[in-house]
């Protein structure tokens, strides 16, 4: 059985309080604001660009803290 790819369903901006703002891309179903940028190809793991809070705390304790990541704000 082949191995589908997963399929972005949600937007990658949205409008919040009449500015665009990137939304969290976690396997493309997370429509959260996104809390932080990260990295995690220079470790050589997943693919993500944008992450919100609850994602990136979840990410960063299973990569054991290693996350590289920068603030949005």
């Amino acid at each position: 059985m082949k191995k589908e790819k997963l399929k972005r369903i949600a937007p990658m901006t949205k409008m919040l309080n009449g500015k665009r703002v990137h939304v969290c891309d976690y396997h493309g179903t997370c429509t959260n604001k996104a809390y932080k940028e990260v990295y995690p190809m220079l470790i050589g793991k997943g693919s993500w660009n944008y992450l919100c809070k609850k994602h990136f705390e979840q990410e960063r304790k299973r990569l054991k803290r290693k996350l590289p990541y920068c603030s949005l704000d």
